[in-house]
């Protein structure tokens, strides 16, 4: 299939534009506009903003074209130029003669676009560079999901996405960790190619700033957040480079005070046992260090070597206060449970990369990286009967590690500049282990669990991208993934998990250009969702007397097709999507009879199938310019175990306005919704957030934010469910509401400067 793909494989590329703009005494023009005209229609085909000098135009179709750049105070300036190939201009302008008394320039421009199903997003943006944590800004993008714990991601009707920093592949824990100064853009691709890992229904493509000066550059940011407690947030960011060399860091330092609930209300039938519980964690003192170094050397255009570290150093003091009814038959007892955890999270990771041109058409990249995770929890749980005195009813200390080492090799080959073939290769090897550690004093009983787990993966991969005419773009592709996975207790002589798989993945996308501002996308893929490895462990969570948080030693991967379509008018676009998936995962209440209590855990369930249709509409006009997404969601849970209900289509909406109401001044009003929901086996609560905030710049160097964020306090989530012979009514508290000030100050400068370096590990972002 590749070989009548290469043979029929020609049409137009798409090249980058890049230059810098001075004025006649040398200096850099710091801001003004530049648009990019088809020639002899004078239609616009791309415009950007000079920013410090520079400005970038990049996917511009082979053509003839007029250039011009307008800033305040110089006389405008024109250009025609035929362009094949990536060009670069050095622009200077004249000093306007114009003498004004005085102007104002008010105008704005969408943090969003939306390109063949796909949205980028300016994080250079007022609204979205003053969010302190990179999570909590996730979360202002449409389709995104965060969970109550704020430790995954998920996407409307895709589940977990995979996270890559340009051509990195990065772990949930080093995107927490990335400063959002540094960020350029967040691109939500969804329908990647094969050339991302199997994981992936959806991949979040994070840019960093390109920065444009040798020298020193860099940001200081203070966010002060009051939600229910008070949180800080302090940042430092920061970059050194001279022709060759880049140097860049960064350093930050939270001290939150995180407050969390839930409550359920369960009863087991069979069991003759009803559990009503409230939980409550008024204040878990957090601590977190986050910390990054990068060093990057280019010997010529395209031949680098580069390292890059991260690490996350976490603490917490978290105090729980559960309320529990427990209703045993013909007794019943009110429990009052105290539990004491002093939890300790810390992630490093590392990696170094090599990238050589072997000639104009070969090109060579391979990489290693070594990453590692460990976590303590040492709890002491005391409970009160029915208003007596607390009595200390058993102390726990657990101890989780994991350690994995992976290989990547990939070469791209270039057969014109229409057509581009990638095959490559990646090795991985995790060893986790899980320590237990119970002393139960009421029962007299000490028990030990030392769980063992180890998984390998070898995958390999080939994709071809081109054109097949002037109006079809194509990418195609196969990977093909062995996977082994090992877990034992070390007491015992036979391993509790053993499986051994190889999995095809299949993808393939077609885009036809229907004329110069409509176009149509087709897409089809198969993807595989692993779980965590901290999920696939026996550490558990005290949560009251019957019911324990814990892994699932046992959990098996999801597996998913995936076809879609998007037809994009202009900025405007209609997209749907059908889906259909194996073994999906979801947390459930579950009854063991052996141990005589519930579990809190993650499961697999039979299959899930679903489609999603909807519109973005994107629209600007003056100071104004609003983002939206409405959509039709439909999809269903089943599983043999599950009392099942007919699912309900539902609705997701997200709107986005910015207004610039001055110079340097932008209110942002924004707000998202999802109503009711009945997906067969759970029934969840509609919801709707409304956020709000005011921008401005002083000084050029110093931005000021005041941000309100779910301000109706909205942001809880309700599920019903029968499963197992569990019937479950439960909620989930989120601490979303919010006022927070941000101060940030940006100082130096810096030409010129590149840094390039991919994490090459394909479990990363199940390092947790």
């Amino acid at each position: 299939m590749f070989f009548l793909i290469i043979s029929n494989a020609y049409g137009q590329d798409v090249f980058k534009l890049e230059g810098q703009v001075f004025d006649d005494t040398g200096l850099v023009v710091s801001i003004g506009d530049v648009l990019l005209l088809k020639s002899g229609t004078n239609t616009l085909e791309k415009y950007a903003t000079i920013l410090e000098g520079n400005f970038t135009l990049e996917d511009v179709p082979q053509g003839d074209y007029v250039l011009q750049i307008s800033a305040l105070g110089f006389e405008p300036y024109q250009e025609a130029f035929s362009i094949n190939a990536n060009r670069v201009f050095n622009i200077v302008l004249k000093e306007g003669a114009t003498e004004l008394s005085e102007v104002e320039v008010v105008a704005t421009k969408s943090p969003f676009e939306y390109k063949a199903g796909n949205l980028k997003v300016d994080v250079q943006n007022p609204y979205f560079s003053s969010i302190p944590d990179p999570v909590d800004l996730l979360s202002r993008l449409p389709n995104v999901q965060i969970s109550p714990d704020r430790e995954s991601i998920s996407i409307l009707g895709k589940g977990n996405p995979l996270i890559y920093l340009g051509n990195q592949r990065i772990s949930m824990e080093e995107f927490s960790a990335l400063p959002v100064d540094g960020i350029a853009t967040i691109e939500l691709i969804n329908n990647p190619s094969a050339k991302y890992e199997a994981e992936g229904r959806a991949v979040l493509l994070i840019m960093l700033k390109k920065r444009q000066n040798n020298g020193l550059r860099g940001s200081v940011t203070e966010t002060a957040s009051a939600k229910r407690n008070f949180n800080n947030y302090l940042g430092f960011n920061t970059s050194y480079a001279n022709e060759k060399w880049t140097v860049r860091g960064n350093l930050g330092y939270n001290q939150l005070q995180q407050w969390e609930s839930n409550s359920f209300l369960f009863e087991i039938p069979e069991r003759e046992v009803l559990v009503d519980y409230l939980v409550l964690i008024p204040r878990n003192d957090r601590v977190q260090i986050n910390g990054g170094l990068g060093l990057y050397f280019q010997w010529n255009d395209s031949d680098y070597i580069s390292f890059n570290s991260t690490i996350r150093l976490q603490t917490d003091d978290a105090p729980f206060f559960t309320d529990t009814f427990l209703a045993d038959g013909n007794i019943e007892e009110f429990v009052e449970t105290q539990t004491q955890n002093d939890n300790s999270k810390n992630y490093y990771s590392s990696s170094f990369n090599f990238n050589k041109k072997l000639n104009k058409t070969w090109n060579l990249f391979t990489g290693v990286q070594y990453s590692g995770f460990k976590q303590t929890l040492d709890t002491e749980i005391t409970n009160s009967v029915d208003g007596s005195a607390f009595i200390l009813d058993q102390t726990r200390e657990q101890e989780y590690s994991i350690n994995s080492l992976a290989f990547r090799l990939d070469v791209e080959k270039k057969f014109s500049e229409n057509l581009k073939w990638e095959l490559g290769v990646n090795i991985s090897r995790a060893k986790a282990d899980a320590f237990t550690e119970i002393e139960q004093f009421s029962e007299n009983e000490e028990t030990l669990i030392d769980f063992g787990y180890e998984e390998k993966l070898y995958a390999a991969y080939s994709s071809v991208a081109g054109k097949l005419s002037k109006k079809i773009d194509f990418e195609t592709g196969l990977r093909v993934e062995h996977n082994t996975v090992d877990g034992a207790i070390a007491s015992d002589d036979s391993p509790i998990v053993s499986r051994i798989n190889t999995n095809l993945f299949p993808k393939t996308n077609i885009t036809v250009t229907l004329d110069s501002t409509r176009s149509l996308s087709v897409n089809y893929g198969k993807s595989i969702q692993r779980p965590d490895f901290s999920r696939a462990s026996s550490i558990t969570a005290f949560i009251n007397p019957f019911l324990e948080g814990s892994g699932n030693v046992n959990l098996r991967p999801t597996l998913t097709d995936e076809f879609s379509v998007n037809y994009q008018k202009g900025n405007k676009s209609l997209f749907m999507t059908y889906y259909q998936s194996s073994n999906p995962t979801n947390f459930t209440i579950s009854y063991d009879p052996q141990a005589d209590t519930t579990l809190l855990s993650l499961v697999n369930l039979e299959k899930e199938n679903g489609f999603y249709a909807g519109v973005t509409l994107p629209y600007s006009k003056g100071i104004w310019t609003s983002n939206n997404t409405v959509s039709l969601n439909y999809n269903q849970l089943k599983d043999g175990g599950a009392t099942f209900s007919s699912a309900k289509p539902y609705i997701y909406a997200y709107t986005n306005h910015q207004l610039k109401i001055a110079k340097d001044t932008t209110l942002v009003l924004g707000a998202w919704a999802l109503s009711k929901r009945q997906v067969g086996i759970f029934k969840r609560n509609g919801l709707a957030v409304f956020e709000a905030s005011l921008s401005k710049t002083f000084f050029k160097n110093w931005d000021c934010t005041l941000r309100f964020n779910d301000i109706a306090r909205a942001m809880n989530f309700e599920e019903k469910y029968t499963l197992n012979g569990v019937i479950a009514d439960g909620v989930y508290f989120a601490d979303g509401k919010e006022m927070a000030l941000s101060l940030k100050y940006r100082f130096g400068n810096n030409k010129k400067a590149n840094f390039k370096n991919r994490d090459v590990d394909s479990n990363l972002d199940r390092i947790n």
